[in-house]
């Protein structure tokens, strides 16, 4: 019987094919472990060399939260929630501020600003439910539209007001600076004409109002870079020098 033989150039052209079958398969493999990779690791923090100081904002919505690994996953500071309006006070506030206090981070706290109760009721509430755990960071109040305030916003005069008066009145009582935080909109609208504030501007664009002493949280969900989980915060970066740093903090 005569033996069948395979032409060499068919040899070839099969061996060169199933090579390229491993090389694109190889390849393909390279590209999805990559994005993957890319995914996993990405980050929407600013500039670090730019933007060195790290933080976020804290509230009961967020859990609780262990101080010492924040800070070394690299959070510089954190803001916590006190209280909001002339009747609430953040359920998670004293134990967060104990235990961030203890952890050596810079600590800052906050007021979310009601659009419905006076600045006297307000600053009552956060002097009783606060006390003398302010931090060292100045006192933030923060703007933010709720129920139908959006589609209808305050006045801008007599909102300018109660909050310059909120300010005064914690000024008096702490003899503590205070920070105006919250979109760059409602900033824009309500910070009070009469004095120069610090801001806290929450918005993903780069601000374009720069304050000394200013913070800009770039985000309302995102990981810590390097962190260890996939919890996701409020992540904010102080806009001044590192000197304006060290003296603020």
């Amino acid at each position: 019987m005569k033996r069948r033989m395979t032409p060499i150039f068919q040899d070839s052209f099969q061996k060169r094919y199933w090579r390229r079958i491993v090389l694109l398969s190889l390849l393909a493999i390279a590209v999805i472990t990559g994005i993957w990779w890319w995914l996993q690791n990405r980050t929407d923090r600013p500039n670090e060399q730019q933007y060195p100081v790290l933080g976020a904002q804290i509230s009961q919505e967020d859990g609780y939260q262990d101080y010492q690994i924040l800070k070394k996953e690299s959070l510089k500071f954190v803001y916590l929630k006190a209280t909001e309006g002339a009747s609430y006070k953040d359920d998670n506030f004293d134990s967060n501020y104990s235990r961030a206090e203890g952890s050596g981070m810079s600590v800052g706290v906050y007021h979310f600003f009601s659009f419905d109760s006076s600045p006297e009721d307000q600053a009552q509430q956060f002097i009783k439910s606060v006390g003398q755990d302010t931090g060292h960071l100045p006192i933030m109040v923060y703007l933010s539209y709720y129920n139908d305030y959006a589609q209808k916003p305050p006045a801008k005069a007599k909102t300018q007001r109660a909050i310059a008066r909120f300010v005064t009145l914690i000024n008096q009582y702490y003899h503590q600076d205070c920070i105006i935080g919250g979109a760059p909109a409602l900033l824009k609208r309500y910070v009070p004409t009469k004095g120069t504030y610090p801001l806290w501007q929450t918005t993903q664009q780069r601000p374009t109002v720069g304050t000394k002493n200013g913070f800009w949280q770039y985000t309302t969900a995102s990981k810590i870079p390097g962190g260890r989980d996939d919890s996701e915060y409020q992540l904010a970066v102080f806009t001044g020098t590192p000197q304006e740093w060290q003296k603020l903090k």
